[in-house]
């Protein structure tokens, strides 16, 4: 007895080991970021570990680099193409979850393989289009792009949470004499939200991350955050302190945004998981 209750003590304490462990390799990536953005250049790498004067000389230089007309670009393209991509997700799925489309299940595998390409096999063909198209450097061709690359994924994802809905609340709200569009808008979307919130920050994190096609596809004046941080090498090599800054500037408004739909997020994970 006393055996057993010493193993699951051990068991315990080596679990909780094992959870701080990730959470401080997590974090301190995070923290010297943080702490890094707020230091001057000689406490960078007199005092890496701690931050005892705080400055703003960082910030001033990002700003002067332009780290903010970036992370304008970033918003502005984010925002653009997520909101294209679930407009059109969300009709799509509708369909593909409410009719008989003939081959409905090898169209389902056609978009969701064009996932599977790697985007460097895609590169040469887009970029030659969009410069044909005169989309290249600009917000409506990065949006296109991006509403692109989000379309599959969101989907499958939308798809799979109006399945879980029963074809007869809409069946039943049309013979009430509704129409299709208020059955979609004020019936269905409401219920799967959630998983509309969820795909919404997946795809969210996906275009403000990609570096690939913002690379190619944006010019000066339309560079999001990601291709700037890879053109910040200085003449004397890197400037760790504008490097911390921009990426702090630039993580923050994705970790507010996740902080304030993660009801909604948490909700869409587990849409369906529990059944009544």
């Amino acid at each position: 007895m006393v055996e057993s209750l010493l193993l699951y003590k051990l068991k315990k304490y080596l679990r909780v080991a094992v959870l701080v462990f990730l959470i401080l390799a997590y974090l301190s990536p995070l923290y010297w970021i943080f702490t890094t953005a707020f230091k001057t250049r000689a406490e960078m790498f007199s005092n890496p570990f701690y931050l005892t004067q705080v400055t703003l000389e960082n910030f001033e230089e990002a700003a002067r680099y332009g780290a903010f007309d970036a992370i304008k670009n970033s918003v502005i393209i984010t925002v653009g193409g997520v909101g294209l991509a679930l407009l059109l997700s969300v009709f799509a799925a509708y369909a593909f979850s409410r009719y008989a489309i003939r081959g409905k299940n090898i169209l389902m595998f056609y978009i969701l393989s064009t996932r599977m390409m790697p985007p460097i096999a895609l590169v040469i063909p887009i970029f030659v289009m969009f410069q044909k198209l005169g989309l290249k450097g600009t917000y409506t061709g990065l949006i296109l792009m991006y509403a692109t690359v989000s379309l599959p994924f969101s989907i499958w994802m939308i798809k799979s949470f109006i399945d879980d809905i029963p074809k007869d609340i809409d069946q039943a709200a049309i013979l009430d004499g509704h129409s299709l569009t208020y059955v979609l808008f004020k019936i269905v979307i409401p219920m799967v939200l959630p998983g509309i919130v969820a795909s919404m920050v997946f795809s969210a994190i996906t275009i403000w991350n990609e570096f690939v096609f913002a690379l190619l596809l944006s010019s000066i004046d339309t560079r999001p955050t990601s291709v700037l941080l890879s053109s910040i090498r200085g003449e004397r090599g890197f400037n760790w302190g504008r490097i911390a800054a921009i990426e702090v500037v630039y993580i923050l408004p994705i970790i507010i945004f996740v902080f304030l739909v993660q009801k909604h997020l948490l909700r869409g994970l587990t849409f369906g998981t529990v059944r009544r």
